[in-house]
């Protein structure tokens, strides 16, 4: 019922998990989706067990923009941990923005202050080179992600760099 229902929805800008990512031009996470009211399927979530939401907004060169969606189960994650890294004001180092870990590490605290330059780690290699990259071990990552992720158990990682107008406006990270 959950996928007849995706298939057939139509989400406005703004609302639901795709029309709030496709309105914020950026990725976005939605954690606890069974309490979501702004999750517009959240009852056909929580039957199925999805408890997390990540949009990532693609735009195209016609001003059109396309949001891929990923839904995770608890039963079944599909990343142990979720960040959103964005360039800081001047764009000479990414900040983090938001995130989302299944040990609850508040991440937000453990990030701040910190940043990422363009090169470091995988992180950082995403935004030089404007391309995915994936690392199947954090342990030579050397950026404060690869190891904050490293001493929560983590050794895998994927950095999609979000890339708007020709410029990166933001990178999301996600670990296994």
């Amino acid at each position: 019922m959950f996928e007849f229902n995706s298939r057939h929805t139509r989400f406005p800008r703004g609302f639901g998990l795709p029309g709030r990512t496709w309105k914020a031009g950026l990725p976005l996470i939605i954690k606890d989706l069974h309490d979501a009211k702004s999750f517009l399927r959240w009852e056909d979530a929580a039957k199925v067990g999805i408890n997390l939401g990540v949009g990532v907004p693609y735009r195209t060169g016609t001003d059109q923009t396309w949001v891929l969606t990923f839904l995770s189960a608890q039963a079944t994650p599909i990343a142990r941990r979720f960040e959103i890294w964005v360039p800081n004001e001047d764009r000479s180092a990414l900040v983090f923005r938001a995130g989302d870990c299944s040990a609850q590490t508040d991440l937000a605290a453990r990030y701040a202050a910190q940043s990422i330059a363009r090169g470091e780690g995988s992180i950082g290699g995403a935004w030089a080179a404007g391309m995915p990259a994936l690392n199947d071990d954090l342990t030579s990552d050397g950026s404060i992600a690869g190891s904050e992720a490293c001493a929560a158990g983590l050794s895998r990682m994927v950095a999609l760099p979000v890339i708007g107008n020709g410029r990166l406006d933001a990178v999301l990270a996600w670990y296994l």
